[in-house]
C-alpha cells in the first residue's frame, strides 16, 4: 500500500469529505481471520492512509446494508474486546522486525483504544495521545484517525519502510478481517502484516510531555480521620527518535485500589495484580521470564518481622508500615533501527521502620524494617528474523547496611524456522543473594520445542531449578526445588463445520522430581477441551488425573522433607452463552477425588451478565469451593513437622456495573466480599516417609477470613492525556479464629469490624511540548500579520 503526503487540511470529524481524502490510494479486499478464515470479509472496508510533517492519517469507511446494522456500545478506554461494538484498528510496526507494533482502535461508539503488540498478546496499559471522531450513516460508518508522530517511534532516515495492517471488527457476526491477511493457526499476527514504503522525510519530534497533577484525599478507619492535598509530576521525554524517558516524581499512588486479599494457607505466594499506573504502563519489555515483579518496589518491607522478634521486655508495637515510601521512578525504554530493544528501570525507597513504646517508662524507638533501597532491571533484547529473537536480563536489588543485596542475571531466546512452523526456546538464570561473609547462588534452565503452526502443534516444555534459585527480590518464582518435563498436543479448527465455529483440545503429560534431594516428585496428565457453536455460545471440559501417590516437596517447607499426596482425579466443565446478546450467563463446576476415604474438592460457579442499554452494564459473579478433608502445613518445631486435616470452605460474590455517559466520561463500582474459613479436625505429625502419625499436638489453627472491599470511580478524559477522576473506596478485613454458622451471620459481623474508607479527587493535565510549540507560533504569527 502507498500511503500520500496530504495536501490540504483535514478536520478530524469522522466524515472524510475534505479533498484530501480524494487523493489517497485506497485499501480494500478485507479477509476474514475469523470465523472463516480466509474467505472475504461479508462487508466491504476501504482504508486511506496519509501524513504530513506531524503526523499519520487515517480514514476508514466501513460499509453495510444498513446503518442499524452497526452496533456501538460504549465502553471505557481501552476495554472494547468484550463490549457489544464494531470496531476499526491499525497496526504499526515501524522498525519492521515483524515481533512489535503499536495498535490504534476505535469503536463504532467512538471509544479509543491502544497498546503495544507482542507476540503474547496486546498490552493495553500503554496509552498515547491522538484524535479520532467517528459519524454514521444509512450505509455504515466511518472513522478518521490522527495519530501524531509523538505518540510513534520510528528510525531516523529519509524513507520509512513499516509494517501495517488493518483491522476490522464485526461483532454481530463475530467477524475479525485483516487488510492483510492473519492465519489464526501461524503464531505472531504481527509478522503477518503488509507494508507501506511511502513515507519520506519525515522527522520525530521533540517528543517531550508533562503531567502534572494535583491531588486531594478524605480517610477514615474507626475513629481516625485524615486530609491531604498532593502534587506531583510525571514526564516522559524523547531521549531520541527511538528511546523515551518516563519518570515519576514525587510519586502519588493515593488512588490505587485496595487488593482483592484471599485466605491462604498454601506454601505459595499469592501474586496481586499490580494496580499502580506507571508500574503498567508500558513495563512489558522488563518483564520477562518474571524477573520483574513491579510489586516488589514499594512493596512490604524486607525485615517486617523484626518489630515483633527485637521487642524488649515491656515494649509493644505502635506502627508498623506495611509498604515502604517510593522516592522516585524511571524507566528508559526503545528500539534502534536495528531492531535492537533497549530497556533500564531505577527506583529507589526510602528507609521504613517501626516505632515500639515502653509501656513502663513511657518512651519509645524505632526499628528499621528496610534500609534505602535502589531496584535495576536492564534489557537488551535483538529481534531476528523468522520471528526469533534474544535477550539478555539483569536485575538487581542495592540495599543500604547490613541487609542482603540481590542480583539475578539471565539469557533468554527463540528461533523459528522460516515457515515459523517449528522453533525452540527457552533461558538460563543464575540468582544470587549477596551476604557479608558468604552468596547464595541457584540457577534455573528452560528449553522448550515444539511445532508452532497449523491445525495440530505439540510442545516439550523442560525445566531444572534448583533448590537454591531464588529471584524474589524483583521477581516472581511460585515455586524451586524442580526438575519438570511436560508433552503438550494441541489439535485446534478454525473454519466452522455444522453448527460448530471453532474447536480446541490439548492433552498434556507431565513428570515431576524435585532437584534435591532428586527424587520422584509427581506423575499426571490434563486435558481441555472446548467447542464454540456458530450460535456463538461455547461449552468446554476439562480433566486431569494423578494415578499414583505423589512426594510433595512444598507442602511441608521444611528442607528435604515431603507429604505423600494420595492419588486423584479431577473433571469439570463450563457453559458460556453468547455474549453480544443482552442477557449472557457463564456456568462452572467440577470435583476432585482422592485415593483417601472422605476427601474430595467441589466447586461451583455462577455469572449472570445484564446489557441494560448500550451505556448501562453489569456483571454479577458467584463462586463457591468446598475442600473436605484438605491437609495442609501448620507448624514446625524444632524438626518436627506438623500437618492438619481440615474443611475448607470458600465463597466469593462480586459486583461490576458501568455506566458510560459519554465515549471520555465513565463511572464504575466494583464490589466484592470473599469469605474463606478453614474447620480443623485434626493434628498428625508428618514422618520423613511422607506419611502422618497422630500426635499430642492441639494448637488452635481454625481460621475464618474476610475481605470486603467496594471501589468506585468517575474518570473524565477532558482532553487527549488529561483526566479527572474521583475515587471511593471502602474495605474492611477480618481475621481470627471463631468461626461462623451461615453465611449472612458472618456478613453482618464483617461488616461491624472497623473499616477503612477514603474519597479522592485527582487531577492530571498532559502537556505536549510539541502542541505548545506550535500555539506559540500561531500566536506569533497573528501578531506579525496583525503588525504588517
Amino acid at each position: 500500500m502507498n500511503a500520500c503526503r496530504k495536501n490540504s487540511h483535514i478536520t478530524i470529524d469522522g466524515h472524510l469529505t475534505d479533498a484530501a481524502w480524494h487523493t489517497a490510494p485506497v485499501a480494500t479486499n478485507f479477509v476474514q481471520s475469523a470465523p472463516q478464515p480466509g474467505m472475504p470479509s461479508r462487508q466491504r472496508t476501504e482504508v486511506r492512509m496519509m501524513y504530513d510533517d506531524d503526523a499519520i492519517y487515517i480514514g476508514a469507511i466501513m460499509h453495510e446494508k444498513t446503518g442499524d446494522s452497526v452496533v456501538h456500545q460504549l465502553s471505557p478506554r481501552d476495554d472494547f474486546e468484550d463490549s457489544n461494538t464494531d470496531a476499526f484498528g491499525v497496526n504499526f510496526d515501524t522498525y519492521l522486525d515483524r515481533q512489535n507494533a503499536l495498535q490504534f482502535v476505535v469503536t463504532a461508539a467512538g471509544v479509543q483504544a491502544d497498546g503495544i503488540v507482542r507476540f503474547d498478546g496486546v498490552d493495553r496499559s500503554w496509552n498515547a495521545a491522538w484524535f479520532s471522531r467517528v459519524s454514521h450513516t444509512d450505509s455504515g460508518w466511518s472513522v478518521e484517525m490522527k495519530i501524531p508522530y509523538a505518540a510513534l517511534r520510528f528510525p531516523k532516515k529519509s524513507e520509512q519502510q513499516w509494517g501495517v495492517n488493518f483491522m476490522r471488527i464485526i461483532r454481530r457476526s463475530r467477524e475479525k478481517s485483516y487488510w492483510n491477511t492473519v492465519n489464526p493457526a501461524v503464531p505472531n499476527a504481527t509478522g503477518q502484516a503488509g507494508r507501506v514504503d511511502s513515507i519520506s522525510n519525515i522527522k520525530s519530534p521533540v517528543r517531550l510531555a508533562l503531567l502534572p497533577y494535583i491531588s486531594g484525599y478524605a480517610s477514615q478507619y474507626a475513629d481516625a480521620k485524615s486530609q491531604s492535598i498532593n502534587g506531583g509530576l510525571d514526564l516522559k521525554y524523547g531521549l531520541s527518535e527511538s528511546f523515551t524517558l518516563d519518570m515519576t516524581l514525587v510519586p502519588d499512588f493515593g488512588q490505587t485500589r485496595f487488593d482483592n486479599k484471599v485466605l491462604n494457607l498454601s506454601p505459595i505466594e499469592v501474586r496481586y495484580d499490580e494496580r499502580r499506573y506507571f508500574f503498567t504502563e508500558g513495563v512489558n519489555l522488563f518483564n520477562k521470564n518474571d524477573l520483574f515483579y513491579s510489586r516488589r518496589v514499594g512493596g512490604t518491607p524486607i525485615n517486617a518481622g523484626n518489630a515483633e522478634t527485637n521487642l524488649s521486655a515491656n515494649e509493644v508495637v505502635i506502627s508498623n508500615p506495611a509498604a515502604t515510601r517510593l522516592y522516585n521512578a524511571f524507566k528508559i525504554s526503545g528500539r534502534t533501527g536495528k531492531s535492537t530493544g533497549l530497556g533500564f528501570f531505577n527506583a529507589v525507597s526510602a528507609s521504613t521502620a517501626a516505632i515500639v513504646k515502653d509501656t513502663i517508662n513511657n518512651t519509645g524507638r524505632s526499628i528499621e524494617t528496610s534500609p534505602l533501597t535502589n531496584y535495576n532491571v536492564i534489557v537488551v533484547d535483538q529481534a531476528l528474523k523468522n520471528n526469533s529473537n534474544i535477550s539478555f536480563v539483569n536485575t538487581s536489588v542495592l540495599r543500604a547496611g547490613s541487609t542482603y543485596d540481590a542480583n539475578v542475571s539471565s539469557v533468554l531466546y527463540k528461533f523459528a524456522n522460516k515457515a515459523n512452523s517449528y522453533g525452540f526456546n527457552g533461558s538460563t538464570d543464575i540468582s544470587q543473594r549477596i551476604y557479608t561473609n558468604n552468596n547464595d547462588v541457584g540457577h534455573r534452565t528452560m528449553l522448550n520445542g515444539g511445532k508452532l503452526s497449523g491445525n495440530y502443534t505439540w510442545s516439550l516444555n523442560t525445566k531444572v531449578i534448583s533448590d537454591n534459585f531464588n529471584p524474589n527480590d524483583l521477581g516472581y518464582l511460585d515455586r524451586n526445588n524442580l526438575i519438570s518435563a511436560v508433552l503438550y498436543n494441541v489439535y485446534n479448527t478454525y473454519k466452522p463445520f455444522g453448527h460448530i465455529n471453532t474447536t480446541y483440545n490439548k492433552i498434556g503429560l507431565e513428570y515431576y522430581r524435585a532437584y534435591n534431594p532428586a527424587t520422584f516428585a509427581k506423575a499426571a496428565m490434563h486435558g481441555n477441551h472446548v467447542v464454540t457453536f456458530t450460535s456463538f455460545h461455547t461449552i468446554g471440559a476439562y480433566w486431569d488425573a494423578q494415578p499414583g501417590t505423589a512426594n510433595d516437596y512444598f507442602e511441608p517447607r521444611t528442607k528435604g522433607r515431603y507429604y505423600q499426596l494420595p492419588a486423584n482425579a479431577m473433571t469439570g466443565g463450563f457453559i458460556s452463552s453468547d455474549y453480544r446478546r443482552r442477557f449472557a450467563l457463564d456456568l462452572e463446576g467440577s470435583r476432585r477425588w482422592f485415593g483417601t476415604e472422605g476427601r474430595n474438592v467441589a466447586y461451583m460457579s455462577v455469572s449472570p451478565r445484564f446489557r441494560f442499554t448500550n451505556k448501562l452494564s453489569a456483571i454479577y459473579s458467584f463462586w463457591t469451593e468446598n475442600k473436605n478433608n484438605d491437609v495442609g502445613f501448620v507448624a514446625r518445631q524444632s524438626d518436627s513437622v506438623y500437618l492438619g486435616t481440615r474443611k475448607l470452605q470458600t465463597t466469593v460474590n462480586s459486583l461490576y456495573a458501568s455506566y458510560i455517559f459519554t465515549r471520555t466520561m465513565s463511572l464504575a463500582l466494583d464490589a466484592r466480599h470473599y469469605w474463606a474459613q478453614a474447620n480443623y479436625t485434626r493434628y498428625d505429625f508428618l514422618n520423613t516417609d511422607g506419611t502422618l502419625q497422630a500426635t499430642g499436638y492441639t494448637n488452635n489453627h481454625n481460621t475464618n477470613f474476610n475481605s470486603f472491599n467496594l471501589f468506585m470511580n468517575f474518570i473524565w478524559q477532558f482532553r487527549p492525556g488529561s483526566e479527572m477522576s474521583i475515587v471511593y473506596q471502602n474495605s474492611v478485613y477480618t481475621n481470627g479464629t471463631t468461626l461462623a454458622t451461615d453465611y449472612m451471620t458472618n456478613l453482618r459481623n464483617n461488616l461491624q469490624a472497623p473499616q477503612s474508607n477514603s474519597l479522592s479527587l485527582k487531577v492530571i493535565y498532559y502537556l505536549d511540548y510539541q502542541t505548545i510549540a506550535n500555539a506559540i507560533t500561531r500566536k506569533q504569527n497573528t501578531t506579525d500579520t496583525k503588525r504588517g
